[in-house]
């Protein structure tokens, strides 16, 4: 019946910022056969909310481990928000931090990035679960529960 080994494939993508995961994982498979074909430099600095995992060195936003398409917009305003989570940052804040430039009145850039992040992050963009909208205040990342 030729060979009957059985041959398997294991994908594991964490956040491990200590490495245990890691280590675990290893310990577990000690005495068996393992090849280790690639294994990521782990990055210390990686910003989680709910599914949502940010990479600012590397400028990468995964949505359940799945690589999402951010402009430099998009990517600066939604890094600003995750890097406090609760807190409210008003338009002009966000604004600054995403052009370095004073806000104007009347553009509506900031709702208009926030609307795009909700599309590409929210699984329901008319309810978000993270990207709250803060009657007369800015917006917040909420931490879901």
């Amino acid at each position: 019946r030729g060979d009957r080994r059985i041959k398997e494939v294991i994908i594991i993508r964490t956040v491990d910022s200590d490495g245990s995961t890691f280590r675990a994982i290893m310990d577990a498979l000690r005495d068996k056969r393992v090849e280790i074909i690639e294994l990521a430099a782990s990055s210390h600095n990686v910003l989680a909310f709910g599914n949502i995992e940010i990479y600012p060195e590397r400028r990468i936003v995964l949505k359940a481990g799945e690589k999402v398409r951010l402009n430099h917009g998009e990517f600066s305003m939604l890094l600003l928000l995750a890097s406090a989570p609760g807190q409210v940052f008003s338009k002009e804040q966000l604004y600054d931090a995403t052009w370095n430039e004073e806000y104007r009145y009347g553009t509506t850039a900031v709702e208009n990035i926030i609307w795009r992040l909700r599309q590409k992050l929210e699984d329901d963009p008319k309810h978000p679960v993270y990207i709250k909208t803060v009657i007369r205040s800015g917006y917040k990342i909420e931490m879901p529960r």
